[in-house]
Order: C-alpha cells, then structure tokens, then sequence
C-alpha cells in the first residue's frame, strides 16, 4: 500500500475503529460502576481522535493546508510547484570526469486514478451529508421564525424559577410553535427552547420536568456537541463505526440530563418525569432531520434504554464516583496513546526512525551558508555516525536524479542492458541540454544526468519489476505509485538522508545480493575523481522551481586505504540550492573532518 492520504487516511479509521472498541469495552465493563456523566464525558472527549487525521502539521514547515488538500492522492512534495523549464548548474570539473548537475521540471499530478476515484466518492459522501445537515438547519430556521414567544405569566415564572436553580445566567428564549410535537432546544450561539403549541395540556409537574431537562442541554452545552457530531458524520459517513459511536453519544447525552434532572426531584416527580419521557416518545417529530438539535423524544430503543435507567436510578455513592474517575483516567490515557499513531500517519510526516545510539551531532551551519539543510557521513572503521540537523535526517525527501544510481542498477541486474552494451538511441526529441540530445549509454547518462536514458530504463523494466527491486532493497517509503516516469521526482518516491547513506552502504558492500559486477558497473559509472590516494564516488540531484534551483541532493563515498566514509547532503533555498552546490557543501565538510579534500584533485588535474 502506498503512502496516499487515502491509505493513510483509511489505517487512520481501522485505528480509530480499534480505539472506540475498546472505549466501548471499558465503559460496558463499568456500566454499573461509572456516573451517568463520565458515560457522556469519556464518549465527548474521545471524540477528539476525530480531529487528528486533518490538523495540518504541515503548516509548521514550508507547505500549506491549501497545498496539502490539493495533493491529497499522493505524498506532500517539497515542490509545491514544479512547472518551470529546467537548467544546469555550473560543472564541478574533477579528474578525468565532471559532476554535471542537470535537471529537468516534472508537471505533477495530484491526483492518481483509485485516489481520484476515492476523493470524489468522500467528497460527495460529505456533500451528501453537508446537505442534509443544511436542510435540518433549514427546518430550524423554519420554527425559529414560526415559534411565538411564551407571554404565560405561569410559565415564565417556572422558567426563571428552573434556571435559577440550575444557575443558569445566559438568556436562553422560551417560545412555543405548531411546526414540533416534542420539546427541543437548537441554538450555539443563542439558545432557544421550543415547546410545542399544544403545551398548555402538560402539568405546571410535568413541564418543570421538560424545562430542566432543557435547561441541562443548555448548562451542558450540548449543543457544540451536536455540530461537531454532525461534522464527524459528514467527514466519517462511510465509517459505521463512528456512526454507531456518535448515536451512542447522543443517548448517553439524554441519559446524562435524565440523571442531572432526576437529582433535583422527590421520588413521586421521578415516576412523573419518566411519564413525561414516554408521552413524548410517542410524538417524536415528524421529521428526522433536527440532527443540529436536542429533543427530549427519543428512538424506541433510546427511550427504553432511558427508561430502565430512570427506573433504576440513585443518587452515586462516594465509592461510585471514585471508580468513575479512575475509568475516566484508563479511557483518557487510551485516547492520548492513540493520538500519535493517528497524527503519524495522518500528516503523512514520512519520517524514518533512527533508533541507533553510535551517532554524534555536529553542527555545520557555517558551511551551509544561506541554504538549509543536513549532513549524514558514516564512518565504517568506527562505526559511526555524524549528523547535522538531526529532525531533517531522518525527513524523507523526494530523491531526484539521486536515485539514478539504482535505477541503473535494476537495469544491469534485469539485463536489459550490461556494462559493454548500455547503448540508447536518442528519440529525436529536444531537451534543453544539448548534452542530452545525443546517443547515451549507462556511463554518459549518469555523468550527465540525462533522464530519458533512466526513464527508458524504467519503462522496459515495467512497474511490477521495479516494485518488487524497490522493496528488496527497501529504498525510502517504497511508493511508486504516480507515473512511472516521474515517481522519483514528483514527490510520490521519497527517502531520508540517512536512509541514503544506510542505502549506500549496503549498495557498497552489496547486502542486496545482486551481480557483483553489476554492482561494480555502477560503482565505476558514479566515479568522480581521485585525491590523495583517497577515490570521491557520487552523485546529484536537483529540484528545480520557478526557474530556480530550491532543492538539491549530493550523496556518495570516500574510499581510502583502509576505510570508506559514505556520505549524503540535502539542501533547501530559494535559489541555487541544487545539487552542484548540495555538492560544494558536502566537500566543505568532507575537507574539514580531513576525510577528503577536492582542492588536491584540481591542482593535479
């Protein structure tokens, strides 16, 4: 599975399934154990997970929420605009070789076939579910401006009368229409409670019980509740899961006011408010579409379960009470563990875990000038690890012409071309480079960069070969899924510095098993020049926007007489930041740990 939002986002519900189920586990243990108000807290806070999969964490870095929801489909690129003619950096000359860094701009597709088709399907799910929310609205719209104001001196006094005894300050309207047949209470910003127009046939008992019923929904602020539940069901709609938590909640909403009202009556005015309950049950409104507001009627399944529970009513003891917080506290730290995972792989941060202690931390600021960026160099002989910005190393990056290496490399090791017959005919089309518009084997192309050699490559493979190379060697986070031309430059493939570094060496030593002389063959075609004794090996890679080099890559090694340092760079600016100076950056710092020093190669060339 690749690392989309859709998928991402669909590991997010199956999580998010796992946690409400265990949720719902707890609290059926402890039913008989919790307050009828930590049943309605512990389902209000976990729906906080909701939220996770979409705060846009991206905002903290260079991209914006805007750019993340329109490349929803595919991984989150560094370029969020990449359209611009490509160009070639100055030539690093070497020995008897040059560290050419040529580029060329990539028109990316934000949408990929099965995510395009699962982006539209969710957003008409939503719009769907938008829609209905809406038209609900619409009829709270519609009694809001039929309902009359309560002038019943009676009446207006029991209403001061039951928000005095709650303490409730707010003003809250009170009025009546003929468009309900079941008190209900709607409002976020001002709340309004509506009796139906037939209310003068309650009981002055019967209607105290209504109106603090009511007036709980108000002191509880339920009504935040009921507009984020609606928004969850829109945004889950295909998730049955969550619909059956949230219609929990609602009930547990119902039960948990039951119960605040019940507190405040003798036992002859409980049986009378359980009446109450019923006689409304059997005038639930006409019209199922309220989902915005609170209404004492209630589902037969709802009203039964209300019911046993005004039955069976009592006052929580001290003992209760104790164990209601310290289930509150089991759920919290359920939810709060879940959070993570949900944020992971939500943002799709595609970061890789370096959980390795031989590393040391340097920082190199000074040698980058006014770029960005980190250093990753490994020391074979020691052991070790040297890194400059430590979140960036571990910040998966879309490779560029960094990944010509392993595609020449499949190549070699599917035989569709061999170290003496690597020979491409150049199409005719015209590149931008003239170096490109000629003839090319595997050793002309990877000092050149010429993509069409390696995109031709790629395509004679086929994506199934080249999946299947990809993850035997576990390069990066494997996602080859946008056009197989591009993949590992529009921002689906991507890999970490010290994923390059690790990468490399095992290219090295040759851990992926493949034909050593295939492994030789790209090891000569990626030789730069020799120093001291000491032999440089690499390559470039760039990204390019608006005309301006943003983006750039130098990985490789140093082989010397009895070690070999591997090595990566990343760059990042708003001009010039490519490969060619990702390159004079690495070199910067290669001559001061005085592993390799390139002034000594250009004044014997």
């Amino acid at each position: 599975m690749g690392n989309s939002f859709f998928s991402l986002f669909f590991i997010c519900n199956i999580l998010l399934c796992v946690m409400f189920g265990v949720i719902l586990f707890i609290k059926k243990l402890g039913k008989n154990h919790i307050t009828a108000r930590t049943q309605y807290v512990i389902s209000v806070i976990s729906l906080l997970p909701l939220l996770i999969p979409f705060v846009p964490y991206q905002t903290l870095n260079t991209s914006t929420f805007f750019d993340w929801v329109m490349n929803i489909g595919e991984q989150q690129s560094s370029l969020s605009e990449i359209n611009s003619a490509g160009k070639a950096a100055e030539p690093m000359t070497q020995n008897g070789n040059v560290l050419q860094d040529f580029s060329m701009s990539v028109n990316q597709s934000p949408f990929q076939l099965m995510d395009t088709i699962f982006f539209i399907v969710w957003i008409l799910g939503i719009a769907g579910m938008l829609l209905a929310t809406f038209f609900s609205n619409r009829e709270i719209s519609k009694i809001k401006k039929s309902l009359h104001i309560v002038s019943n001196e009676e009446l207006t006094a029991l209403f001061k009368s039951c928000k005095q005894e709650l303490h409730v300050q707010k003003n809250i309207v009170l009025g009546a229409s003929s468009l309900i047949r079941s008190p209900i209470t709607f409002g976020l910003f001002r709340p309004y409670i509506v009796l139906p127009k037939d209310w003068p046939s309650l009981s002055i008992d019967e209607m105290r019980c209504v109106l603090l019923h009511e007036l709980y929904h108000c002191k509880h602020r339920d009504m935040i509740v009921n507009y984020f539940s609606c928004l969850f069901r829109a945004v889950y709609w295909f998730n049955p899961f969550v619909w059956y938590f949230l219609r929990e909640l609602k009930t547990e909403m119902e039960i948990y006011c039951d119960h605040a009202v019940l507190k405040t009556l003798d036992q002859e005015s409980q049986f009378k408010y359980g009446e109450v309950i019923l006689k409304f049950a059997s005038l639930k409104q006409q019209s199922s579409s309220l989902i915005a507001a609170s209404e004492i009627s209630s589902s037969y399944k709802q009203t039964k379960r209300r019911i046993v529970n005004i039955a069976n009513f009592q006052a929580a003891s001290l003992q209760v009470k104790i164990k209601s917080v310290f289930v509150f506290i089991l759920v919290f730290t359920v939810i709060i563990m879940s959070i993570p995972s949900l944020s992971v792989l939500a943002v799709n941060k595609n970061t890789h875990a370096f959980p390795k202690t031989n590393v040391v931390y340097k920082d190199y600021s000074s040698l980058f000038d006014e770029f960005s960026g980190s250093f990753v160099l490994y020391d074979s002989k020691k052991n070790m690890y040297t890194i400059h910005n430590k979140e960036e190393s571990t910040t998966r990056l879309t490779p560029n012409s960094t990944y010509k290496i392993y595609s020449g490399l499949f190549a070699l090791e599917s035989g569709i071309i061999t170290k003496n017959n690597s020979a491409l005919k150049w199409d005719g089309t015209q590149h931008e480079y003239d170096e490109w518009n000629q003839d090319q084997d595997l050793f002309s192309a990877m000092k050149r960069s010429t993509t069409w050699y390696f995109q031709n490559l790629d395509q004679q493979l086929g994506k199934k070969k080249l999946e299947q190379y990809v993850e035997r060697i576990d390069y990066g986070n494997g996602d080859l899924s946008s056009d197989i031309t591009t993949y590992w430059m529009d921002g689906t493939l991507k890999i970490s510095p010290i994923e390059q570094v690790d990468l490399l060496k095992k290219f090295y030593q040759n851990d992926f098993g493949f034909g050593q002389a295939n492994i030789q063959t790209i090891k000569d075609a990626i030789y730069l020049e020799e120093a001291n004794d000491k032999r440089l090996s690499g390559k470039t890679g760039t990204s390019i926007v608006n005309g301006e080099d943003i983006d750039g890559w130098f990985v490789g090694y140093v082989e010397t007489a009895d070690n070999t340092y591997f090595f990566a760079t990343h760059i990042q600016g708003e001009k010039q930041a490519g490969g060619s100076s990702a390159a004079e950056v690495a070199l910067s710092i290669l001559t001061e740990e005085g592993i390799y020093d390139s002034s000594s190669a250009r004044k014997n060339k």
